[in-house]
């Protein structure tokens, strides 16, 4: 068995709510060395989201799920860099990193020390990787910007998904920090192989504007192509009534996932027990060109054939025959199911906040599990154990807490 490929990589993370930490949970679970850096005041996302586990006892401390999602499995070192001496610590955490992540803006780094230039001189080798709103060399690379903003709503993804009252839907938390995240996690173990190769470091971003841009690139596609979107029709009007969604008798949603219906017609005309429909000139076959002439049609039928069963008995006969589906379901009963739990999404952990489960990273090393998971870190937890790697004196250490430029504070 061999061990994580990240092994022995040291990840300097100056990152703030979810995207930047969530890039280096990722790097974190394939074994890097993770080292959070951030102001003796602790990192903003800290705060919000924290809540009791259900069962808990009354002396057992409030837990943030989200912020341990993007922040465990690292170290945190707590500086104010808008000193001199924090400006230096900076400057050996880089020297001694091979990694650099960050979701600060440009211009931030730069008043920090932190930025490319000073990156590169200080550690040729350094794999320097940034993330922002809308591109680190765009002209708004110092637009502030939350997933909720470029990637969400600037992006078009919100505009596509409004409600019929016209109002644009709230986002998943995070949910492009974590995809922009772990693209960027791709981006720098890309870089870190070419380092080991040439022996030179190199600078690599995204963004949350490109990501979404990604994610939603069908529609992106469509417009740069034909100069418009191909908006996806009401189920009603769906020319694929093989792919698309359906009720049963006792109200449950599912969707049929028949993307070549020639392929699976008969199998799904068994399950239906409906051998009129393939009597049917209309729909014999299940020729796809033919089925979407008639997709109204087809789907009414549908309808009224589904709505005479349960889900359990549809279930049942989807297996039987081989039909390809999928149960609509709420994300706790995804979160329970037996293909939930067979994933590989989630972990066990057992610790002094009591026995529980969380959520992987999702990429799978076969032969080695992900680095098992521990809470995040306190502000500032690590600051005198860092320092004293990076060859400070227990006297110097001491001082800088005192005059607050190391924390906790």
């Amino acid at each position: 068995m061999t061990g994580l490929p990240l092994e022995g990589v040291k990840v300097l993370e100056a990152g703030r709510f979810a995207a930047a930490p969530a890039c280096g949970t990722v790097l974190a679970d394939w074994g890097a060395d993770v080292i959070k850096i951030e102001p003796p005041s602790g990192d903003p996302a800290r705060g919000p989201g924290s809540a009791k586990r259900e069962g808990a006892g009354s002396d057992e401390r409030e837990i943030n799920p989200r912020f341990d999602l993007h922040n465990r499995n690292r170290r945190s070192i707590a500086v104010d860099l808008a000193t001199p001496e924090g400006r230096e610590i900076g400057h050996e955490l880089l020297g001694w990193a091979d990694v650099f992540v960050s979701n600060m803006r440009p211009a931030a780094l730069t008043h920090l020390g932190l930025d490319w230039d000073t990156a590169h001189a200080t550690n040729p080798g350094l794999v320097y990787a940034q993330l922002n709103g809308y591109g680190v060399e765009s002209f708004a690379r110092n637009e502030p910007s939350y997933d909720h903003g470029a990637f969400w709503s600037f992006s078009g993804a919100a505009d596509s998904y409004r409600g019929a009252d016209g109002t644009p839907p709230q986002p998943a938390g995070g949910l492009g920090d974590r995809t922009a995240g772990t693209a960027l996690a791709g981006a720098i173990a890309a870089a870190l192989f070419q380092r080991q190769r040439t022996g030179e470091g190199r600078r690599v971003s995204t963004s949350l504007l490109a990501t979404a841009f990604w994610m939603m690139g069908s529609d992106v596609a469509d417009s740069l192509g034909v100069g418009h979107v191909v908006r996806a029709p009401l189920r009603t009007g769906n020319k694929y009534p093989t792919l698309n969604s359906y009720r049963t008798l006792d109200d449950r949603w599912f969707w049929l996932q028949l993307m070549v219906p020639e392929r699976h017609w008969n199998a799904l005309v068994g399950a239906l027990d409906a051998p009129w429909l393939d009597e049917d000139p209309r729909f014999s076959g299940g020729n796809h060109t033919k089925l979407a002439k008639v997709a109204p049609e087809l789907i009414a039928a549908l309808d009224e054939i589904f709505a005479t069963r349960t889900w359990e008995e549809w279930e049942a006969r989807f297996r039987e025959h081989g039909v390809w589906y999928a149960p609509v379901q709420s994300v706790e009963e995804a979160v329970a199911s037996e293909q939930g739990l067979a994933s590989g999404a989630f972990a066990d952990i057992d610790d002094e906040y009591g026995a529980r489960r969380v959520l992987n990273t999702p990429c799978t090393f076969h032969g080695t599990p992900l680095a098992h998971p521990h809470p995040s870190p306190t502000v500032g937890e690590h600051s005198a154990s860092v320092l004293a790697e990076l060859g400070f004196k227990d006297g110097d250490i001491a001082a800088l807490t005192d005059r607050g430029i190391i924390g906790p504070r």
